[in-house]
């Protein structure tokens, strides 16, 4: 696991574009994140889009990896309704898969976690693929519990949930 070092989040720029375009082009992103160029026109839609936030992730001062977080009180899936109020979705992927299988997925996310539930958020769903066993253990690894095989707005689902925890020590 690496070391307690922060990770830097940024606002996706159209300048990170090419980048992206890179990543989404590589066979370990390509599997589960589909059509590298639809995939990309959906990250540049957000770039300035209110319903979902886009980020490029730094490992010491180097961009290594993507995240994105959508508030999914007004989602129209039926495989996520019930979900409590202040529901976030995430989805992420490390771009430079060298720095892959050595804990920075999980460390990332629970600190990008934290910035949600610091910000009101009070349960964050992911919803890898049920055969997409890396992310699975990286989303158990950062604390997500799984809630169940669901089909989604795209597809095929574990639908995974991490709720905030109120510090009840005040």
């Amino acid at each position: 696991m690496p070391k307690a070092e922060p990770y830097a989040f940024r606002p996706l720029a159209a300048v990170d574009l090419p980048l992206l375009a890179k990543w989404l082009e590589s066979r370990h992103v390509r599997r589960w994140w589909g059509n590298p160029a639809k995939a990309l026109a959906s990250m540049e839609e957000h770039i300035d889009a209110a319903s979902v936030s886009c980020f490029m992730v730094a490992l010491d001062g180097k961009d290594f990896a993507f995240i994105q977080a959508a508030d999914l009180d007004d989602e129209d899936d039926e495989a996520l309704a019930g979900q409590p109020k202040g529901t976030y979705g995430i989805d992420q992927f490390i771009g430079v898969e060298e720095l892959a299988g050595k804990g920075h997925g999980p460390a990332f996310m629970i600190e990008f976690c934290n910035m949600l539930f610091a910000k009101g958020a009070q349960r964050i769903l992911v919803d890898p693929h049920p055969d997409n066993a890396f992310a699975i253990r990286a989303y158990t690894k950062a604390g997500f519990q799984g809630l169940g095989e669901t089909t989604t707005n795209y597809g095929r689902a574990l639908l995974m949930a991490l709720d905030r925890q109120e510090n009840n020590t005040q």
